[in-house]
């Protein structure tokens, strides 16, 4: 938002100079995010150098066809000779002269200077030339009723100072700029003037009625809708004041009619449209919902499809505006037009978004619409514009208006307790100043000696309605700077939950194996299920779509960690970063059936390219499948969980090379290599291994309670390694989990380190040797117990897998 201060001014003048007054706006929340320097410079005295000159006479230059020799009355003892090429500078004429000295734009400063042998003491400007306008044919004419010698600066804005506001999305108070001197009355105490929302008289024939007709069929999308009619207009450039407020306040001058409505929506923050009356087919206007495909041609000249959650304004046959955003080619104010219909509307801002946002078309209207205005201000804006139409464009208003609004809502009081705005703030704010603050923010205030009782402002209703929100303003105004800094009182000692101090432990561990930890967009593509090769039928298709989301490029909410290490390993090697490991922590989101997302916290981890031999500290030795799940052990083991191993079937993972890990019958992490085709949909190069653990799953399985101590040294344990052959359909998993059970308590760990495939076995067969650790904390084992346990595990495999002993 653009805030030129010479329009400020004329509503609240604080006694504070460009740069303090941002501070304070700053201090208060919109933020000041850039000062602009408009037009003539303002430094060295150099606005005193332009002054009205009234024109006596204007003589024919003796030596050139073109030129005038003026003499010009500037209050001072005698008349100043000034050389003129404008072909329209007459004797009577009230003009703008630069004096020498006079500094404009970039260029050095003028001087007396002698043209065609005639000496010119000065220059009589042109609009263009005092940067109020982009070009301009002749010198820029003033009223005659300005008294010679008066400065320029006093009567047209040839120089201002613009602030460029960033305001927050709950304040489209201040998208006006009578909003913004009620900020600044209510910061610094400066009186504010009133606004002038007096009605022009009704002068035109006929009533309203006899014009045109409203009949509103959404009121959900639009609680309000004015109309009224102006006759006689006549439509025409807009006067020099009314272009330069409006190009400094960023807007473009059009034409007086467009430049009024334009001008009310930045002065009030209601945004206004007027259409030709006589372009209408038919009289009546109709607030409705669009039908699916109904076309429109926008002032832009784009021809759009509009579809049933789009609001329209039409006529008797077709839509003239979209509501909130752009009206309609077709209904244009143009230099032919002498009657117009004057709309001011109150609009649902959400549906004025979703419309914006699904039409591609964003505008100044749509932009304050979207926020929520109130049903209140239309009236404030209508009288306002109407009253510029009668000046500035000779119109004459047809006596009535037509209005439709809902029934205006009761408001209730907030009541704002001493006690507890001081409380919650850690002041004490005397009752007096805390409702002299609500006051100058424009609350009506019934003051207590517990409480005030708080009628909030139309135009603040959407935004305060709670007492912290009215606790809120009070310090706001009267300045966090002035809230002083304390420690807070410790009330207890805090500690972490049991999930918290494990994802430490497992941040803490894997950045100690050499990986990175990244944070990746939880907002990725739909095609992200394609690319990870998931079928039509699996149910990780389902997705949380977003209703607005900001690109397609991130429409949906994630249902795998998967993607966004990829595309942070592609991205890495795109960067001569051939190889590395990345982790994650994060969750993933799954649509649950009453509408909302189901969300699962995982921890990721994905270790791309051949590592680098010569490292110290590479993460891991080799990048297969074997080193993945060994992670994912080592990993789950600082949780105190040790789970089996089992076959898995993802279609992102190498057919064979992958597996599951699970405990008590739950899955707790998957561990395998990336599917080629997968690396090729993400444009990732080289082996790549994942590691992903299901921390919520995790985290249900784990032992609850503090470790217990477990003594390894006091009494020796015993090794022994067998080899045996099985069918190539048995799981190693399923031998270990076999081997513990039917070694009890005593084998203290089994498993696998080494597996052959060859002829000597014969097809269909593996040879997997198992290394088992047995032991008693309590006790030393004695041969025969060792050889008795090593039996039963033998056993136990060759009944239930018809494994034998290879010899």
């Amino acid at each position: 938002m653009k805030l030129p201060l010479s329009w400020l001014r004329e509503y609240v003048r604080p006694a504070l100079d460009d740069a303090a007054l941002a501070d304070h706006i700053t201090d208060a929340g919109p933020a000041v995010e850039a000062i602009h320097h408009l037009r003539v410079p303002q430094a060295d005295g150099n606005l005193d150098r332009f002054r009205v000159g009234r024109v006596v006479s204007a003589e024919q230059h003796p030596n050139a066809d073109r030129l005038r020799v003026c003499q010009v009355d500037l209050a001072e003892p005698k008349l100043r000779q000034i050389v003129c090429g404008a072909p329209n500078v007459a004797a009577g004429q009230n003009v703008a002269v630069a004096l020498p000295g006079a500094v404009l734009g970039e260029h050095p400063p003028l001087g007396d200077v002698t043209l065609r042998g005639v000496e010119s003491r000065g220059m009589i400007c042109s609009e263009s030339e005092l940067e109020l306008a982009g070009a301009s044919e002749g010198i820029m004419v003033l009223p005659d009723d300005i008294a010679a010698g008066t400065p320029v600066a006093e009567v047209l804005p040839i120089a201002d100072t613009v602030f460029e506001l960033e305001l927050t999305s709950n304040r489209p108070d201040l998208m006006g700029i009578y909003g913004i001197a009620r900020e600044v009355h209510a910061i610094t105490s400066a009186p504010l003037a009133a606004l002038d929302a007096s009605e022009p008289e009704a002068t035109g024939a006929g009533s309203v009625e006899d014009y045109v007709s409203l009949r509103v069929e959404a009121p959900d999308l639009c609680p309000r809708y004015m109309a009224r009619v102006v006759t006689d207009v006549q439509v025409g450039p807009s006067p020099v004041w009314l272009r330069a407020r409006l190009e400094a306040a960023g807007m473009r001058a059009i034409s007086n009619v467009v430049d009024i409505t334009n001008y009310v929506m930045l002065l009030t923050g209601q945004p206004l449209h007027a259409f030709d009356l006589d372009k209408m087919a038919g009289p009546g206007i109709v607030v409705r919902r669009a039908h699916d495909g109904e076309p429109i041609t926008t002032l832009d000249g784009q021809a759009r499809a509009m579809d049933a959650d789009v609001l329209a304004i039409c006529d008797a046959e077709r839509p003239a505006v979209i509501a909130g955003i752009m009206g309609a080619e077709d209904v244009e104010v143009s230099g032919s037009t002498t009657r117009l219909v004057l709309e001011a509307a109150t609009f649902d801002g959400p549906a004025v978004l979703h419309a914006a946002l699904r039409l591609g078309l964003r505008s100044e209207s749509s932009a304050r619409f979207e926020k929520g205005l109130p049903v209140e201000l239309p009236p404030v804006a209508m009288a306002i514009a109407t009253r510029l139409l009668v000046e500035l464009c000779g119109g004459r208003l047809v006596p009535g208006t037509l209005d439709e609004a809902a029934p205006a809502p009761v408001v209730a009081p907030v009541p704002l307790r001493h006690a507890r705005c001081n409380a919650v703030l850690g002041l004490d704010i005397a009752p007096d100043e805390s409702a002299a603050i609500l006051r100058r923010l424009g609350c009506e205030v019934d003051q207590a000696p517990d409480a005030h009782e708080v009628i909030v402002p139309y135009t603040r209703r959407r935004d305060v309605n709670r007492e912290i929100d009215l606790i809120e303003e009070v310090a706001r105004i009267h300045g966090y700077g002035r809230i002083p800094a304390h420690l807070p009182r410790m009330v207890g000692n805090g500690t972490r939950t049991p999930a918290q101090r494990r994802v430490e432990r497992l941040r803490g561990y894997i950045a100690d194996q050499g990986f990175s930890e990244i944070v990746s967009y939880r907002f990725v593509p739909a095609g992200d299920v394609d690319r990870l090769r998931l079928a039509e039928d699996d149910p990780r298709r389902r997705l949380v779509r977003l209703a607005n989301p900001i690109s397609e490029e991130m429409a949906v909410m994630r249902r795998s960690m998967l993607p966004g290490l990829l595309r942070a390993a592609a991205h890495n090697q795109r960067h001569q970063r051939t190889h590395g490991a990345v982790f994650e922590f994060g969750r993933t989101y799954a649509p649950a059936p009453d509408g909302r997302a189901e969300e699962r916290e995982f921890l990721a981890a994905l270790v791309f390219g051949a590592p680098s031999p010569d490292h110290w500290r590479a993460p891991l030795a080799n990048v297969d499948v074997h080193a993945a799940v060994g992670l994912a052990q080592a990993l789950c083991s600082l949780a105190r969980v040790r789970p089996g191993i089992d076959r898995n079937q993802a279609p992102y993972f190498h057919p064979v090379r992958q597996a599951r890990l699970v405990a008590h019958d739950r899955i707790v992490a998957w561990a395998g290599e990336v599917h080629p085709l997968v690396l090729r949909n993400f444009d990732v190069a080289g082996p790549t291994a994942v590691v992903v653990l299901d921390l919520d799953a995790l985290g249900a399985v784990a032992p609850i309670g503090v470790p217990q101590f477990e003594d390894l040294l006091t009494y020796p344990a015993s090794t022994r390694d067998l080899a045996f052959v099985v069918g190539d359909d048995i799981s190693a998993a399923t031998l270990i989990a076999t081997a513990r059970q039917a070694g009890g308590a005593l084998v203290r760990e089994a498993r696998v380190f080494d597996r052959y495939a060859g002829e000597q076995i014969g097809p269909h067969r593996v040879s997997l040797a198992i290394r088992m650790v047995i032991a008693d904390p309590a006790r030393t084992l004695t041969d025969q117990e060792i050889a008795d346990a090593v039996t039963a595990v033998r056993t136990a495999l060759a009944d239930e897998h018809g494994a034998e002993v290879r010899a």
